[in-house]
């Protein structure tokens, strides 16, 4: 991916949230298949500010100014864990998961769900999974418990 791509999310975001433009929220790590889907990782400096709340705005504001400049690119906003398991959970959602088992030395997680969730582990195409291997630094696999 391009970092253009990259650039132009962070770009739209420091635009958008007086937050992030000041450095009281962070974008740590984005992730984006272009025309589809971003997913950003983003830490609160500040602990009276909500970093995802900000992100969406009052009604969604800030976060449908961001969609409507990307012609409907869906945006997955995550909290940002320096947990790699905890990470992981929470990149993967909204699929429910069962178990996770890192292989730190070839940065390779294994994430267990139930039959049911697998396919909203993965996504369309394996979009959901590929995204979230690239936001949090880990070769994710999927596989059903």
């Amino acid at each position: 991916m391009a970092d253009d791509d990259i650039d132009l999310i962070a770009r739209l975001f420091a635009q958008e949230v007086p937050e992030i433009a000041t450095g009281k929220v962070l974008i740590k790590a984005i992730a984006r298949k272009s025309g589809y889907r971003s997913k950003l990782a983003l830490q609160s400096q500040d602990g009276c500010v909500d970093c995802i709340g900000v992100c969406v705005g009052l009604r969604g504001a800030r976060i449908k100014n961001i969609v409507d400049a990307l012609d409907g690119e869906r945006i997955d906003l995550i909290r940002w864990d320096d947990s790699a398991e905890r990470m992981i959970a929470h990149a993967l959602q909204p699929a429910a998961i069962e178990k996770i088992i890192l292989h730190t030395a070839e940065h390779r997680a294994v994430v267990f769900v139930k039959t049911d969730q697998a396919s909203l582990a993965l996504g369309r195409r394996g979009e959901n999974r590929e995204l979230a291997s690239r936001l949090c630094g880990w070769q994710i696999e999927v596989k059903e418990s």
